[in-house]
């Protein structure tokens, strides 16, 4: 593939993740530090850009959650078994309350390490909560 096709694909493929408002769409490090985000995660969770990069991603979970380190349970289940599912009470930046369904996804390197995640939350709506 020529270099500018794949530069043009690949800044296509960016816009495509930023553009969605459905869900939140995370790119988290090893330790779930947050690196980036989509509009999504403004839409749903609050947060505007500035306010979220360089953040945990253990700030979207209830006090009682991170108490009983649930966020790093689920980093440690998707960097063994390659993804981790959860639905749940999250929190908005103005401390509000919301059921989401989230997908964490293990991110590897050519050699099979874990370097990253990717974290989908879709919030839910009263009838799809179980």
């Amino acid at each position: 593939m020529e270099l500018t096709k794949k530069a043009e694909l690949e800044e296509l493929h960016k816009q495509m993740i930023q553009e969605i408002q459905d869900y939140a769409i995370i790119l988290l490090d090893k330790d779930g530090t947050i690196l980036s985000w989509n509009k999504g995660v403004e839409k749903i969770k609050g947060y505007k850009e500035d306010e979220i990069i360089g953040q945990n991603f253990r700030i979207f979970y209830l006090p009682k959650d991170r108490e009983a380190k649930l966020p790093e349970e689920l980093l440690a289940l998707a960097s063994k078994e390659g993804r981790a599912r959860h639905v749940g009470q999250r929190v908005r930046k103005n401390g509000s309350t919301f059921w989401g369904s989230i997908l964490i996804t293990a991110l590897h390197n050519t050699e099979g390490e874990v370097i990253g995640f990717t974290k989908l939350t879709r919030e839910l709506r009263e009838n799809e909560i179980e």
